[in-house]
């Protein structure tokens, strides 16, 4: 065992201190700066592993270096703009990012650099529940500690949502009420309108455009094709979440009472859920156990006390296709790009 006696001293009087406080003290004193010290060796070595990266200067997200020659695995949602990684040793250089896995919410990166030291996964899938996890950073302690709350299992995805009402005519799909403050308010759709395309999808009827809308999850963005009068417009709308729709605000303001959570915290087919309170910043990067080994890739900060990591073997499948090109990002065609902004601009 390479487990420090100390480390493991500590996190046994560590469990035994906080059986007994709510999980609100819990947080707290997790992240007193000397029980975060307590775990310092065990972060020592994946944290020259771990990247942060920057989206137009702001920081996104954690990565974990899975190749000497600069590939970098992190979240795919977070990412935005002008990528940018940090490495351990201070440098800060530009990103490429060339591979994406919408289903994992994984990215990877590519970096101009070499020799980088690669995370080292755990043999095995699963840590024991209630075992102590730690969350890399950049520095000497980590981001965050925790405790595995469940083993693997699938996390299902939300239904979508525009936040209209359709009227009864099942040929087609036609707007007869929209929801004040929905996703279809804020993308300018209108009573009346007619949806006959979500994407490249054609829609034949009501029932359609309903199926097809919660097929997405909330925070996805959809392309509608809408005859308004007699014009055909392209209009971008960001679906909501059905599930808040019809049951309103007051879960997700509970839920959200420990701080800001992940826009992509669901529809993953193997996580690890842990109770390390993480921002959704410091999601993307290596999860390790007290061995320092990479049990998995935190993914989201799913709830107060909820996060969820990948588990190493559904990272791995992806790892090749990502680093290939296989599994590159679309680029959008310019002159169709041209095209929806036009569109855009007629919208009122």
């Amino acid at each position: 065992m390479k487990i420090a006696v100390q480390v493991l001293n500590v996190a046994l009087f560590l469990t035994g201190l906080f059986a007994a406080l709510p999980p609100a003290a819990i947080a707290s004193e997790r992240t007193h700066s000397k029980v975060l010290a307590a775990f310092r060796d065990v972060v020592s070595e994946p944290s020259k592993s771990t990247v942060r990266v920057y989206s137009d200067g702001h920081k996104a997200a954690l990565g974990a270096v899975v190749a000497a020659d600069g590939f970098v695995l992190t979240k795919a949602s977070e990412l935005k703009g002008k990528l940018e990684c940090q490495l351990h040793d201070g440098r800060r250089m530009e990103a490429k990012l060339i591979g994406k896995d919408p289903a994992l919410d994984l990215a990877m990166l590519k970096i101009d650099a070499k020799n980088l030291q690669v995370v080292h996964w755990s043999n095995a899938d699963s840590p024991a529940v209630g075992s102590w996890l730690a969350t890399p950073g950049l520095e000497r302690d980590p981001e965050a500690i925790g405790v595995l709350s469940v083993g693997p299992r699938k996390i299902p995805a939300p239904s979508g949502a525009l936040g209209i009402q359709l009227d009864n005519d099942e040929g087609v799909a036609r707007i007869m009420q929209i929801v004040p403050d929905s996703a279809a308010e804020k993308a300018g759709l209108e009573v009346g309108d007619k949806v006959t395309k979500v994407n490249s999808k054609v829609v034949k009827g009501r029932q359609e455009l309903v199926d097809t809308i919660r097929s997405y999850m909330p925070g996805e963005k959809v392309q509608l094709l809408v005859i308004r009068a007699k014009e055909e417009l392209s209009i971008e709308a960001t679906l909501g979440s059905l599930a808040q729709l019809v049951h309103g605000d007051r879960a997700e303001f509970q839920n959200n009472l420990g701080g800001p959570l992940s826009e992509r915290r669901a529809g993953f087919a193997s996580v690890l859920q842990h109770d390390t309170v993480l921002r959704p910043s410091d999601c993307g990067g290596p999860l390790v156990d007290l061995d320092g080994n990479v049990i998995g890739i935190n993914i989201a900060r799913a709830g107060r006390v909820e996060s969820f990591a990948l588990t190493v073997s559904s990272v791995k499948k992806v790892l090749a296709d990502l680093m290939s090109g296989k599994l590159a990002p679309v680029v959008v065609d310019a002159k169709v790009a041209d095209a929806a902004k036009t569109a855009e601009k007629k919208v009122p």
